[in-house]
């Protein structure tokens, strides 16, 4: 196994970036900073134009004839990997890290809705305009030589011989239009939405670099790699959100919404998310060995996006009490042809969370989110949201939004020497992958 200089960055605590990217896209939030701000309600709080997505029925739950709203998002993504430190007796000390990467990023959304009241219905529009999904991952390690060699050469202390690079980089954005309709006499606890959502089409980059520095020590370090540069061409697909508000009581509302899976695929009929599975680590395996030489096994893109069922409570107490409680509830499932071991292709998000406005001061906002893993091998996320807003006019309002979770999992030596795929992680050291991510939103919304 290669010798690797061990280091430690102070601020490795604070962020994170999945490394899952490739085959399971992260997707950007859909809600606005309000919602965020409440356990990620994006279904039962959310009032700008992401409802098109989430739940279009509340294309109708703001008061004026007009909405205009930006949405700014900076995430920060990092990871971690540490290794067993031991001592001359092959003790364990401890573990210490030996990769820190971190990928900071920014994006934006805008968007429109409209209603417009007749005799006996009301009727709103929007359209939306957003990143979706992001297969972003970025790797880099300083590799090391090791100074205990026989060069007769005094002074050096494991001097920096290369780099590994691993990069992926991708995104799809999505362009939406939705429709609400409720009625004033008929049915009129009711609204229904619908959303007409396009994933459009894009190109996913993956690459590897190694970098000799000093070639003094033969790139007795480096793996044995060939250097590769592929881009792949893959088209979106349409899908379609429908949504529903009842309004039980006068304190409570009942929200559901369904989203349509939908296919991203460069024409490849290989589905990478079932077949590059790790019998030994139960994770996603991009590189293997052949003829003693390492090679990135992914060709092409393949991806489902989940089929999305919501339901969810919004409550407000009967009291003068200014205060709101939601639940909400999100099962994700994943088309598949065969069951893989290790996947768990039905997967649920349970979101609490609660808004109390003080007469006169900002509102306070804050919820917890519990997130099912679709690998075995990892465990569920918890995700920690907070927020509050301000009130410039009665017609402009910005909402600010952070959300924090992190998770952790063991996980093999991306670019190693040797084979070690063939092994389980009780019997070689695997990796401790640490990810963490922490996401701020800002969602600026004029009403007229």
């Amino acid at each position: 196994m290669r010798y690797k200089y061990l280091y430690i960055i102070f601020f490795s605590i604070m962020f994170s970036q999945s490394f899952f990217n490739r085959i399971l896209p992260g997707e950007v939030y859909e809600g606005d900073a309000k919602s965020m701000a409440i356990g990620n309600s994006s279904l039962t709080t959310s009032h700008g134009s992401g409802v098109i997505v989430s739940n279009p029925a509340k294309i109708l739950s703001f008061n004026e004839s007009y909405i205009i709203d930006l949405n700014i998002n900076f995430n920060s993504l990092s990871e971690r990997r540490s290794i067993v430190f031991k001592d001359e007796w092959e003790e364990s000390l401890g573990e210490t890290d030996y990769v820190f990467n971190q990928n900071n990023t920014f994006n934006h959304s805008f968007g429109f809705l409209y209603q417009h009241s007749l005799k006996k219905i009301k009727l709103g529009v929007g359209i939306m305009s957003k990143p979706y999904l992001s297969f972003d991952y970025n790797y880099d390690e300083e590799v090391r030589g090791d100074s205990n060699l026989a060069d007769g050469i005094i002074g050096i202390n494991d001097p920096v011989i290369g780099f590994h690079t691993y990069k992926t980089k991708g995104t799809m954005d999505v362009q939406s239009v939705g429709f609400s309709v409720s009625f004033n006499d008929f049915l009129k606890n009711l609204t229904f939405g619908l959303g007409i959502n396009r994933l459009k089409d894009s190109t996913i980059n993956d690459s590897v670099k190694l970098s000799v520095i000093d070639s003094y020590y033969d790139a007795m370090n480096l793996a044995n790699i060939s250097d590769f540069n592929n881009s792949y061409s893959i088209s979106g697909d349409t899908f379609i959100s429908i949504g529903i508000d009842f309004k039980m009581l006068n304190q409570l509302i009942l929200s559901a919404s369904i989203q349509e899976s939908a296919l991203i695929s460069d024409g490849t009929e290989l589905d990478f998310f079932s077949n590059s599975i790790s019998n030994y680590v139960g994770l996603p395996q991009f590189f293997d060995f052949e003829n003693e030489e390492l090679v990135f096994t992914l060709n092409g893109f393949y991806f489902n996006l989940p089929e999305k069922k919501n339901i969810g409570l919004l409550y407000t107490p009967k009291s003068n009490i200014n205060m709101n409680l939601i639940f909400e509830l999100t099962n994700r499932y994943f088309k598949h042809d065969v069951s893989v071991a290790g996947i768990d292709y039905d997967v649920n998000e349970y979101k609490i969370g609660f808004e109390y406005s003080p007469i006169n001061s900002y509102p306070i906002r804050a919820g917890l989110v519990y997130k099912e893993s679709v690998f075995n091998a990892v465990s569920p996320k918890s995700i920690l949201t907070l927020g509050t807003g301000i009130d410039f006019s009665k017609s402009i309002t910005m909402d600010v939004a952070m959300n924090y979770s992190t998770y952790n999992y063991k996980y093999y030596d991306i670019l190693p020497l040797e084979n070690i795929f063939d092994y389980s992680c009780d019997v070689i050291d695997c990796d401790t992958v640490t990810e963490n991510n922490l996401s701020f939103l800002t969602t600026l919304k004029v009403e007229f």
